[in-house]
């Protein structure tokens, strides 16, 4: 049930000083490392890099997870996204699943059997691309936390043993005031 499906997909943006929306802020992500060593079950690997970045964003800014109309996390799948708001939870972080969302997840159909959901840098790319610049083009959003999630996967050391690092990046988009 932790295994994901690959998507094939490509997104696109070329964000410029007059865009609306903007890159307003951004936070630099850190290798972490829980020990996770089960390649079926990245979402695991990558949500404590997510949850730290996003931890540090919050604290750095001021800010709380309600100024964001979402926040975003890129391929964590549906147990990734769940283990991300036990480990926010666990910070002292209120993070409420009507605001967050997970890339992973929204690229299938709940028909599809895709277990967790999907998995790979196409999944943040072109939900961004699609999904999100459209709520944004139609003003349903004015600003979100978009996180690109990642694992540093080595298929020979994993199969020797070894643990899978994540690694989590984050930029705010906002959008102009009408």
């Amino acid at each position: 049930p932790t295994a994901q499906w690959t998507a094939t997909a490509a997104g696109c943006a070329v964000i410029g000083e007059a865009a609306s929306p903007h890159i307003e802020a951004a936070a630099f992500g850190r290798i972490t490392d829980y020990g996770v060593k089960d390649a079926n079950n990245m979402g695991a690997a990558m949500a404590p890099a997510a949850a730290d970045t996003l931890r540090r964003h919050l604290m750095d800014t001021g800010r709380t997870a309600a100024d964001y109309d979402l926040i975003i996390s890129g391929d964590l799948g549906k147990s990734g996204h769940d283990l991300l708001l036990t480990l926010m939870m666990d910070a002292g972080v209120s993070l409420d699943a009507a605001r967050y969302v997970d890339c992973g997840m929204l690229i299938f159909s709940p028909e599809q059997d895709v277990h967790a959901g999907g998995s790979g840098c196409g999944c943040s790319a072109s939900v961004l691309c699609g999904y999100i610049m459209r709520l944004f083009r139609e003003k349903a959003i004015h600003r979100v936390a978009f996180m690109a999630t990642g694992a540093l996967l080595s298929p020979t050391f994993s199969q020797q043993g070894g643990a899978i690092p994540g690694i989590a990046h984050l930029i705010v988009l906002e959008a102009d005031e009408a």
